[in-house]
């Protein structure tokens, strides 16, 4: 049987399809984590359907769509970029990769973040991030840009500056990027190849 139909809901099937789908595709979840993730995404919309179909069928879901739509390669490109995050940190902006699920959420994260970092110390100037949503253009094939949100946390330097800093670090690394210089608008790398995956140990 297909484990689809093992769910009576059709919407309730093709969402966690999708969900499993995006999260595979977007590298950064183990198997168990998209598991929770797909749980608690029935626990909340469709509480009926969870005792259709077991935590281990639906975890062989997973590895099924694992095994058939994780990319593979070098992850050249994703690399290229966490390594201008990880350089952006260093000069005091917090940078994270898939920040919450919408903008408001990326920047709770990022707040936390550097709430921790102060506290160790750290001087923490501006934030950089994208969204699953910002990631989910790319996954789905609606374009090929991959928008940042960002904005600074004193007063100088200002949130174009930040901007400015992040910018220059992505073209630096090899990024077209595309920016009106304005606080209001997000940054963006045009020609995203997203080729992340997940891998044991993150």
């Amino acid at each position: 049987m297909e484990w689809k139909d093992k769910i009576e809901d059709e919407s309730c099937a093709d969402e966690l399809e999708e969900l499993i789908t995006d999260y595979v595709k977007a590298g950064f979840l183990s198997d168990d984590q998209i598991l929770t993730e797909c749980e608690q995404y029935m626990e909340d919309f469709y509480s009926d359907a969870c005792d259709q179909i077991t935590k281990d069928e639906l975890l062989a879901v997973i590895k099924a769509f694992r095994k058939t739509l994780q990319n593979t390669g070098s992850q050249e490109n994703f690399l290229q970029l966490d390594a201008v995050f990880r350089s952006l940190m260093k000069q005091g902006v917090v940078a994270l990769h898939y920040a919450g699920y919408t903008q408001s959420d990326g920047f709770e994260d990022c707040n936390e973040a550097a709430a921790w970092l102060e506290k160790k110390g750290e001087k923490v100037i501006g934030c950089c991030f994208y969204t699953q949503q910002d990631l989910e253009h790319i996954l789905h094939g609606d374009g090929a840009l991959l928008r940042f949100s960002f904005g600074n946390y004193v007063e100088q330097p200002t949130a174009e500056e930040v901007g400015q800093r992040i910018v220059d670090a992505l073209r630096s690394a090899g990024f077209c990027v595309q920016w009106d210089g304005t606080a209001d608008t997000k940054i963006a790398i045009q020609d995203c190849q997203w080729d992340k995956y997940y891998t044991d140990g993150e």
